[in-house]
């Protein structure tokens, strides 16, 4: 995006703020790097709460029709105070009171506000119990890792505004190219099971759905300009139109642009994105709307150390500051180790009342994303492609530097349409059809780099590409994939013995057909897999009275195979490295048994929850030297069982003071013997990997109107890095704080803000995560007597050094 365009861009929405006048929010209740490579890369809009933008208000959220012993939130108290929001939530917004027949751990704007406001996704949730995240930087730029239970985030279906947000490949979310902190409403995670119109195939581990903020119903916006560590500096504007004349349209438009260098070695990241909402509402309780987020992003890479690296490098670990000519050294210049992507997702959410007791509700959405995640190697003039040996036209070399980047562009369309019947006060039966068609085409060419300089002539990988003395492109790989996905589903919630007990049974047959087409010579052309899936469950919920509630829970959930299980490939030597072929999908079987308390004072939750999982998917991250580029391969790890339990405990404002803990232990084992070449290694029993078995958090928000204060303490348990169990990172604790004051309103400034966010305040230094595992870090023995050879050494994340971000805001 040329800065041309940025800077008209801006003009034109600071231009705007003469239209502005004051914004008041309303409430509602609550309703229900990874690099760019191989497999890369339902709320409805007139009920979502609206995010805090505007004047002071104070605001009572009017109760839900009252049932005898349901258990409820109390009203909760807002002030808008510029980007933050003050309210009574329990635990300062990591907490909401739920009333689902399932776990449901939600957090709410009122904590996401006094982040800092370039974190992503991954970074809001990662105080939840059942969240495991590992930030690879700390203002939000690069996406790090998130693991569930101990299902990576390939196994969680994400949705925004009903629409999903996973690659249709591989199942892979990347939280830094979504939304915009200021725009998120609320994150809601459900660990272990999604609904049952949920659209999503890469979903055996449950579900993350996030809601964009409504605009708000008077015009105005919001401003706000960040400073922080290693030169990062952020600009972000939002406009309200407020409802147009009696129309009963409102929309809203955000726009930011965030550019920082990395914390350890050269490079940097910046990105430009786009947010829009659009709201309609008729008389009759209808509405629809339209939710738009675009993504515009480049990141240079960070270098995943292995031990060795990690042990005599440590935090200097990165690639090359500096270009030592066109050899294997030369290829880690870190210029040559870009990720540039664009993305953007839009969704038509509509709720149609036909009836009192007939609603139709539709959501049609589109995904486009194209970019790559880049690497280099020296290749020479004879070389192979696929399993045919070719000559490359190389301006008369016998070998040079080049670029190799893994691209992909993918198209996502779909619509999910379900008619909601209420007969009577006992029953809402819905019936619904979910249908998807996606292209996802992925390649990985190789660039022209000045062999003087170290800098490709076109990082995208679309032009200046090598070619064979026969005019071909040259490619190391070259295939396209067409997902087409039907579910039909049906369900029924009851209710009995004046809303005591609540029953929720549902069924969702998913069909997923994928046909692949591999362009590389030697390999097959067409390989093609049917998945049928059936999906039941059922959930129970028993309210005691207005303060207790039990419920249990049973579920099944699955995750198509990954695109590439299907593709063969082949290294520039001519030799075969994978062979594809049908793969079976991932099925899990869940079962949770919860108890909720929901006080006066005080809010919590226990779930005890058990999995079995059959075909256990697993990524395997590498780097192949042959094609230069860094790729990733889904495995077959076999049977998996988890068990544990999630403790949530928080406080409604008691003494200005909302203190929030969390506790879970994870027990997660591999059923079976893994299979490596012609043996099998004995992982059964063996702990699964990312999978601590014990995680602890502790949050405290203090708020006296103007001046606020809240922190975040998190303990996460010893972690292994490999099939065998020979390979882990350590426990280890780390920490965030934030720290602001609110002004009285200035001239035409309303609210206005100060806020400081810090994370890692001791500096400590430690790998907090796995970024690729391996099957055995040491040879071992085989089940029939082999000597199975050592696997590549894991990789890691390493937690960013201390950091600070100052953010001034405020309405208008």
């Amino acid at each position: 995006m040329s800065s041309s365009f940025t800077h008209r861009c801006l003009k034109m929405l600071l231009a705007g703020t003469a239209l502005a006048g004051s914004v008041q929010v309303s409430t509602a209740a609550p309703t229900r790097h990874k690099h760019h490579a191989s497999t890369h890369r339902t709320a409805s809009p007139a009920t979502t709460p609206v995010a805090a933008t505007a004047a002071p208000v104070a605001m009572t959220a009017p109760r839900p029709t009252p049932a005898p012993v349901m258990a409820r939130s109390q009203p909760e108290e807002i002030a808008v105070t510029g980007r933050s929001s003050r309210t009574r939530q329990p635990g300062g917004g990591l907490m909401r009171v739920e009333t689902a027949p399932k776990a449901v751990q939600t957090i709410t704007h009122d904590f996401i506000a006094k982040l800092a406001p370039s974190v992503n996704l991954q970074q809001v949730i990662a105080m939840l119990p059942s969240a495991n995240v590992t930030q690879a930087d700390p203002f939000g730029l690069y996406t790090g890792q998130t693991n569930i239970r101990g299902f990576d985030g390939t196994e969680v279906g994400w949705l925004l505004d009903g629409a999903p947000l996973n690659d249709i490949g591989g199942g892979q979310f990347y939280a830094n190219e979504v939304l915009e902190s200021e725009n998120l409403d609320n994150v809601s995670v459900q660990p272990g099971s999604v609904n049952i119109d949920t659209p999503v195939t890469s979903a055996s581990a449950g579900m993350t759905s996030m809601t964009m903020s409504n605009p708000s119903h008077h015009a105005g916006g919001i401003m706000d300009v960040s400073f922080g560590s290693f030169d990062t500096f952020r600009q972000f504007i939002r406009l309200n139109s407020g409802d147009i004349g009696n129309s009963g349209v409102r929309a809203m438009f955000a726009f930011s642009h965030t550019k920082g260098n990395t914390w350890r070695g050269p490079g940097q990241a910046e990105k430009y994105h786009y947010d829009f909402k659009l709201v309609k509402d008729f008389r009759n309780g209808s509405h629809t709307g339209l939710t738009v987020a675009y993504n515009d992003q480049t990141n240079d890479f960070y270098l995943a150390p292995n031990l060795s690296q990690w042990r005599t490098t440590g935090y200097s670990t990165n690639y090359a500051t500096d270009y030592v000519g066109p050899t294997a050294a030369g290829a880690n210049y870190y210029k040559l180790h870009v990720n540039p992507f664009e993305n953007v997702v839009a969704v038509l959410p509509t709720h149609l009342v036909i009836t009192p007791k007939l609603t139709l509700e539709d959501s049609l959405y589109f995904w486009h994303g194209i970019g790559n995640g880049t690497g280099a190697s020296v290749i020479n003039a004879s070389t192979y492609m696929g399993n045919q040996a070719v000559k490359l036209d190389l301006g008369g070399a016998k070998s040079v530097l080049a670029l190799a980047p893994s691209n992909q562009e993918q198209f996502r369309t779909g619509n999910t349409i379900a008619l909601h019947y209420k007969p009577d006060n006992h029953h809402d039966l819905t019936l619904g059809w979910w249908y998807e068609y996606a292209n996802l085409y992925q390649y990985s060419p190789y660039g022209i780099v000045n062999q003087a300089t170290g800098e490709a002539n076109n990082i995208w990988g679309t032009t200046n590409t090598i070619q064979t003395t026969s005019g071909q492109p040259f490619r190391a790989r070259d295939f396209l994939s067409l997902t087409q996905v039907n579910t039909i589903f049906i369900g029924d919630t009851m209710k009995y013995f004046n809303d005591r007990l609540n029953i929720l049974v549902g069924f969702k047959e998913a069909m997923v057909t994928r046909r692949m087409y591999n362009y590389t010579p030697g390999t097959q052309y067409n390989r093609n897999l049917h998945t049928p899936e059936p999906l039941p469950q059922i959930g129970i919920l028993w309210n005691f009275n207005k303060h207790h509630q039990i419920y249990v829970s049973g579920s099944t959930n699955f995750k198509a195979p990954s695109n590439t299980s299907l593709v063969d490939y082949y290294g520039t030597s001519g030799v075969q490295t994978q062979k594809g072929g049908a793969s079976k999908p991932e099925y899990t079987i869940q079962e949770e048994l919860g108890y909720r308390y929901n006080g006066e004072l005080i809010v919590g939750s226990i779930s005890f929850f058990n999995y079995n999982l059959t075909n256990r998917q697993q990524t395997l991250n590498y780097y192949d030297g042959n094609a230069g580029a860094s790729y990733s391969q889904t495995v077959n790890a076999g049977g998996q069982t988890t068990r544990g339990v999630d403790i949530q405990l928080s406080t409604r404002a008691w003494h200005h003071l909302r203190p929030y803990a969390t506790f879970e232990y994870l027990h997660s084992t591999i059923d079976n013997n893994i299979r490596v070449g012609t043996d099998l290694l004995p992982t059964a029993g063996k702990i699964a990997v990312r999978a601590p078995s014990k995680q602890a958090k502790l949050g405290l928000d203090y708020d006296l109107g103007g001046f606020w204060i809240s922190g975040q303490v998190m303990y996460v348990g010893k972690q292994y890095a490999s099939f065998m169990n020979d390979s882990s990172i350590p426990q280890y604790v780390t920490n965030q704080v934030g720290i602001g004051y609110r002004f009285k309103n200035v001239g035409f400034m309303k609210s206005p803000q100060i806020q400081l966010n810090m994370t890692n305040l001791t500096g400590a230094k430690f790998r907090s995560g796995v970024y690729g595992f391996t099957t055995n870090l040491k040879a071992t023995k085989g089940v029939n007597g082999t000597m199975i050879a050592a696997g590549n050494q894991p990789t890691y994340y390493l937690n960013p050094p201390f950091s600070a971000m100052v953010t001034l805001s405020t309405g208008f």
